[in-house]
């Protein structure tokens, strides 16, 4: 857990069912990242004798999460958030609270390479049609899921490193995405500026939690989908898709 980031940490008796249950007395309560992942609090939790069980919430960065929980359901969340959450059950008052933290909204990454005959290269565009948020994108305190959209924002500029594209999004229901990319290159000996290249990705879903790289190759006349894995959280393969000119 990065040093200075933030994170909210909520209690509940052990058991408890966070739907109907009301949190423990001085929670929530904002934690602060240090040294090798300590977390501190922004002021002591005392409990009386007994067992609890704590959920925590962070959006991974700097910033207080500003996720509140009504019934054990978040208020509506948006793109572009790196939702954490994590749980520790059963603990007893004095101890020592282990928080291990798991990512909850949908990671898209986009990298962008020279194919054959193609030198070079440089991006200056890459966007994409993300999910867009609706009632159902809360989160669920017990399980930190995240409930799926099924709809679609208008295609949106990915964050752009070079020649890759990165994106935080909810999680989507079923659905083709579509994808575009505008590039600058020396094709064949010949010279383009603002070249743009565009595809769909086969309707599936985005599920909570998992990380997806879309690796793509631009050709002298086509941009070639050669495969996605989803990594670092959860990984599997998407292939079948080829990027166009337009």
């Amino acid at each position: 857990f990065g040093s200075g980031n933030k994170a909210t940490v909520i209690g509940f008796a052990a058991g408890a069912d966070v739907s109907v249950a009301a949190p423990v007395s001085g929670t929530p309560l904002e934690l602060t990242g240090g040294a090798g992942g300590v977390l501190s609090p922004a002021s002591p939790l005392y409990l009386p004798k007994g067992n609890y069980d704590f959920y925590s919430v962070s959006v991974n960065d700097a910033s207080s999460p500003g996720i509140t929980f009504t019934s054990g359901l978040s208020a509506q969340l948006v793109n572009g958030k790196d939702y954490l959450w994590a749980k520790q059950a059963n603990t007893a008052q004095g101890g020592t609270v282990n928080l291990s933290y798991s990512h909850k909204a949908v990671g898209i990454e986009i990298n962008v390479a020279a194919g054959s005959g193609v030198s070079s290269l440089t991006v200056s565009l890459i966007r994409f049609t993300p999910a867009k948020a609706e009632s159902s994108s809360k989160m669920a305190l017990s399980t930190g899921a995240i409930g799926s959209s099924s709809a679609k924002e208008p295609l949106t500029p990915m964050n752009l490193e070079s020649l890759r594209g990165r994106y935080i999004m909810l999680p989507l229901s079923s659905q083709q995405l579509d994808i575009e990319v505008t590039v600058n290159a020396v094709i064949g000996g010949v010279s383009f500026t603002g070249k743009v290249y565009s595809a769909s990705v086969p309707s599936m879903s985005y599920t909570s939690g998992n990380y997806y790289t879309l690796n793509l190759t631009v050709s002298a006349s086509s941009m070639t989908f050669s495969g996605s894995t989803v990594d670092d959280w959860t990984t599997q393969t998407i292939s079948g898709v080829t990027l166009t000119e337009v």
